[in-house]
């Protein structure tokens, strides 16, 4: 409720850092995706692709939770599973190559 307070206020922000900081302190670290990732894009990448990516983001990470879970339970330990989500790491390593460089380019209106 006072990081909703003070993100109305004209020049506090300082205190918007730090209710952004005790909220990641209480486990909210998705603040950079809803707070200052979306100003990097313009306006329609913002209504429509990063919107859907961030959430379909979310909920994967809640269904890897729980098949991390399972997978405890049918290894009976905890070493099998969380080094199979090393997986998702390669796969991104493997599409680098086809990512697009954007240092120095100006970002779009």
């Amino acid at each position: 409720m006072g990081f909703g307070y003070v993100f109305y206020m004209p020049d506090a922000l300082g205190l918007f850092m730090l209710c952004l900081c005790f909220l990641g302190i209480g486990g909210a670290n998705f603040a950079v995706y809803t707070l200052w990732l979306p100003e990097q894009y313009s306006t329609e990448c913002r209504a429509s692709a990063f919107t859907f990516a961030t959430s379909v983001g979310r909920f994967a990470g809640a269904g890897i939770t729980f098949l991390v879970g399972m997978g405890v339970a049918r290894h009976g330990s905890l070493g099998v599973p969380v080094a199979m989500t090393s997986l998702a790491f390669i796969v991104g390593l493997m599409l680098l190559p086809f990512g697009i460089e954007t240092r120095g380019q100006a970002l779009p209106d």
